[in-house]
C-alpha cells in the first residue's frame, strides 16, 4: 500500500489504485498509517523538485484532494450497498448489465488538479510525475489533473515556462494556452502566454513540436529547432522566424536579453522580472532598447534606459511612469 500512497501523492496513481486506497482509508488505523507514509514522502522530497514556496500549497492541495476523495468514496459505498441488496434482481437482468453499471460508475470518479505557481519576482523549477522538467517564470502557473502520466500528459499554462520533456511516443505532452496547443513527444522549448498579451510565443531549442488551434481544425504547424512561432490571438495569425533561442530561454538562468525591443514590450518583461507595475506616455512607447540584465537592480536598469533614450522615470505611488524628457 505504501507504493500506491506514494503514487497518489505524486499524482501518478491509476483510477483503480485510487479506489483501492480510498477503501483502505475507511479504517481509522489505516488513516494514521497514511499520514505516516505522507510525512515520510514529504521529508524525502528533493528540494529542487518542488519549489520551497509551493510546498505549503502542495500540502493543502493533497489534504483537500484526500478529503474530497473520501467523501466521493462514501457516496460510492452507498451505491455499492444498494447494488448488494438488489443482487438477486441484477442476477436476473444479467451479468452484462451489472458490468455496464459499474463501468459507468467508475467514470464518475472525481478529477483533481495540481497547480504550481512561481512567486512574483522568482523563478521556480518543478519535476512533473513523468520526469519532465519545467522552469516557471515569475508569476507563471501550470496545472495538471490526477490522470497525468496514466491517461494524459495535458498541462495548462498561464504565463511563461521552459519545458524539458521526457520522451513518450504513446502519450504526447500537450501544453494548453487558451486557443493554441503545443503538442510534443520529447523536446526542449519555451512558451510565453501571458494573460492580457495579444500573442503566444513558442521557441524551439531541440526536437520537434506541433502547434494546433482549438478553434481551427485545419490549423497545424510543425516547428523546427531555432524557430520562433508568434501567434496573434486577435487576428488568429501565425508568423514564424529564425532566432537565437538563447535570447528567449536564458531567463531560466536569471539572464534577461532585450534585443531591439520597443519600450512598451520592455516594460512588460521588467514587470515580470522585478514585480513592478509600469505605465508610459504614448510618445515614448516606440523607443527601442538593446541590453542584457544579469544581476542588476531595477534602479540600475532604469538609469541605463534614461541614458539610452530621452525618457524620465517618475515614481508615483506603487507605479513607475516613463515620460518624455522636455
Amino acid at each position: 500500500m505504501k507504493t500506491i500512497v506514494k503514487k497518489y501523492l505524486e499524482g501518478r496513481a491509476t483510477e483503480a489504485e485510487q479506489v483501492k486506497l480510498l477503501k483502505w482509508l475507511r479504517n481509522k488505523e489505516n488513516r494514521i498509517v497514511f499520514n505516516s507514509f505522507r510525512l515520510d514522502w514529504k521529508n524525502g522530497l528533493d528540494k529542487a523538485t518542488i519549489p520551497e514556496s509551493s510546498r505549503e500549497t502542495w500540502g493543502k492541495i493533497q489534504s483537500q484532494m484526500l478529503q474530497e476523495s473520501f467523501k466521493g468514496w462514501q457516496n460510492s459505498l452507498k451505491m455499492y450497498q444498494l447494488f448488494r441488496y438488489a443482487a438477486i434482481f441484477f442476477f436476473v437482468i444479467g451479468v452484462g448489465s451489472l458490468v455496464y453499471i459499474f463501468n459507468n460508475l467508475s467514470k464518475q470518479f472525481p478529477e483533481y488538479y495540481t497547480s504550481v505557481i512561481a512567486e512574483k519576482g522568482h523563478i521556480s523549477k518543478v519535476e512533473l510525475p513523468d520526469g519532465s522538467l519545467v522552469w516557471l517564470n515569475s508569476g507563471s502557473e501550470i496545472s495538471y489533473n490526477n490522470y497525468f502520466f496514466s491517461k494524459n500528459r495535458d498541462i495548462k499554462l498561464t504565463g511563461e515556462a521552459y519545458f524539458h520533456v521526457s520522451r513518450n511516443e504513446e502519450l504526447p505532452l500537450i501544453v494548453n494556452c487558451e486557443d493554441i496547443q503545443v503538442k510534443v513527444l520529447g523536446t526542449q522549448f519555451n512558451v510565453a502566454a501571458y494573460p492580457g498579451s495579444g500573442f503566444v510565443e513558442v521557441v524551439l531549442e531541440k526536437g520537434t513540436v506541433k502547434l494546433l488551434n482549438r478553434k481551427v481544425e485545419s490549423f497545424s504547424y510543425k516547428l523546427k529547432p531555432g524557430e520562433l512561432a508568434k501567434f496573434d490571438r486577435t487576428k488568429q495569425k501565425l508568423t514564424v522566424s529564425n532566432v537565437n533561442t538563447a535570447k528567449f530561454t536564458s531567463w531560466k538562468e536569471g539572464i534577461l536579453n532585450i534585443y531591439d525591443q520597443p519600450l512598451e514590450d520592455v516594460v512588460k518583461r521588467l514587470e515580470v522580472r522585478y514585480n513592478q507595475k509600469f505605465i508610459f506616455d504614448e510618445e515614448v512607447k516606440d523607443f527601442r532598447y538593446t541590453f542584457t540584465i544579469k544581476n542588476e537592480s531595477l534602479g540600475e536598469i532604469i538609469q541605463l534606459m534614461e541614458r539610452i533614450t530621452p525618457v524620465k522615470a517618475i515614481q508615483k505611488g506603487d507605479v513607475i511612469v516613463f515620460k518624455s524628457v522636455d
